[in-house]
């Protein structure tokens, strides 16, 4: 199962602009700290695996998701942002090409908004809209369930 995870709150989140492809935008104090909760959140989940767009926020992300769990950050450009020229077709293609890959069971997938909610709107049969930063949704592959939760700060 793939937990997968909105990156914690950038710069540009901070003041409402639109990121799409660029990959720039860091974190915030807000979104580091949000990304030290989901590891906290994760560590108790036996994570094998943590994936990242190549995005700045995501990595940030990622990182200290991957740093909490003992693992390494493999880039995966699939999970990129919907770009502003971008089809929404096109975001589906790439979520379908990612789902496609063998992934070890406990992979968690750090990305953005959009490409995380037409995912899981993929496996659920359903889209549950646009996560929050730093959320955490899964999909029970039995039931097609979603659950989403948001760790505290602090």
């Amino acid at each position: 199962m793939i937990l997968w995870v909105r990156h914690g709150q950038s710069t540009w989140n901070a003041i409402d602009r639109l990121q799409g492809h660029e990959l720039g935008p860091p974190l915030t104090d807000l979104g580091r700290a949000q990304a030290a909760a989901v590891a906290e959140e994760l560590s108790r989940r036996g994570v094998a695996h943590v994936l990242a767009s190549p995005a700045v926020r995501a990595q940030q992300t990622a990182q200290v998701v991957a740093d909490r769990l003992g693992l390494e950050v493999v880039t995966e450009p699939l999970l990129l942002e919907k770009g502003l020229e971008e089809s929404v077709p096109s975001v589906v293609d790439r979520v379908h090409r990612l789902l496609a890959l063998e992934l070890p069971a406990d992979t968690v997938a750090v990305s953005h908004g959009d490409t995380i909610g037409l995912a899981v709107g993929l496996l659920a049969g359903r889209s549950p809209g646009a996560p929050a930063n730093a959320s955490i949704l899964s999909v029970d592959p039995a039931t097609r369930a979603i659950e989403q939760w948001l760790p505290s700060i602090g």
